[in-house]
């Protein structure tokens, strides 16, 4: 906690700095005239590498990289009149040291956002139980289920599970609202791991997606037609023991689709028109459940 308090303090001392530095006189006269488009540039950048996990889940360098680079392509093609000589030069030099520094901050106040909330997670959240695999650390078993069906022509389902999002909802204080919810639904998607193990066969295995907050049950000598108890026996256990509704979209091979990603789309494509007509299907006052939150 100490580390994220440090990196916010330092952004905000390091932007607060670099929004008024034009104030600060230096022998009664401003020499210090920076170009308009850095401030809102810089502003963007810190935004974009705190709130886009694309830039957080990447080397530093990347987001170093990719701002300077947009700098650079601003400035020679909106604001050429300004040359790169004599105090022009150091100008130049000072937008895009305050640029990167800001980058390099909103980076740090990241990651320690991202360790905040996985220490969090780990103290107040249900480990996954033993059977659950991460799909990404999966492929080798994947494929040798795969090899497996087509080879003795046999039907293999794909089912993709996650709670509906009508049923988790929380009543909060709307300062901590988005943080509350997204940890309500990991706790719920970690809960129906439990659940969906206590009732699936032997043979089933079951892979996590935690930035999808779904899991998927690859099943075996199973199409799609079989699998219709299977889901009727989470629904039924979920709604039981954790108090929330499930979406599941099933997919089969050979029928569905030919290989393990074109199955996983297919049971997703399922799973979202089966969530879009519950939600058409319920009036807003049935969308509440009992698992609720207050703080």
């Amino acid at each position: 906690m100490k580390y994220l308090r440090r990196s916010i303090i330092a952004l905000v001392i390091h932007l607060a700095l670099f929004f008024n530095i034009e104030r600060l006189d230096f022998n009664e006269e401003n020499v210090v005239d920076l170009l308009s488009f850095v401030y809102i540039l810089t502003l963007i950048a810190v935004l974009a590498v705190i709130m886009i996990p694309f830039f957080r889940k990447r080397p530093l360098w990347i987001s170093l990289s990719y701002w300077g680079v947009i700098y650079v392509l601003i400035r020679l093609t909106f604001f050429n009149t300004r040359s790169f000589v004599g105090i022009n030069l150091y100008l130049s030099i000072t937008e895009v040291a305050f640029l990167m520094v800001a980058v390099w901050l909103a980076y740090q106040v990241a990651l320690d956002l991202d360790d905040f909330e996985q220490a969090v997670i780990n103290m107040t959240l249900p480990q996954l139980n033993r059977q659950v695999r991460r799909l990404a650390e999966s492929g080798d078993e994947i494929q040798t289920e795969m090899i497996r069906s087509r080879r003795h022509r046999r039907p293999l389902s794909v089912l993709v599970i996650k709670p509906d999002a009508n049923s988790v909802t929380t009543a909060i204080h709307r300062t901590v609202q988005e943080v509350q919810q997204a940890m309500m639904t990991r706790y719920v998607v970690t809960s129906l791991t439990s659940v969906v193990s206590d009732v699936m066969r032997r043979t089933d295995t079951i892979f996590e997606q935690p930035n999808a907050n779904q899991f998927i049950v690859m099943s075996p000598e199973t199409s799609t037609l079989n699998s219709g108890a299977f889901i009727e026996r989470i629904q039924t256990a979920a709604t039981e023991k954790l108090g929330v509704n499930v979406i599941c979209g099933v997919a089969s091979f050979p029928d569905d689709a030919l290989t393990f990603d074109e199955l996983v789309r297919e049971a997703e494509s399922h799973a979202a028109r089966q969530q879009s007509r519950s939600s058409q299907a319920k009036p807003p006052t049935e969308a509440r459940s009992s698992v609720q939150t207050e703080v």
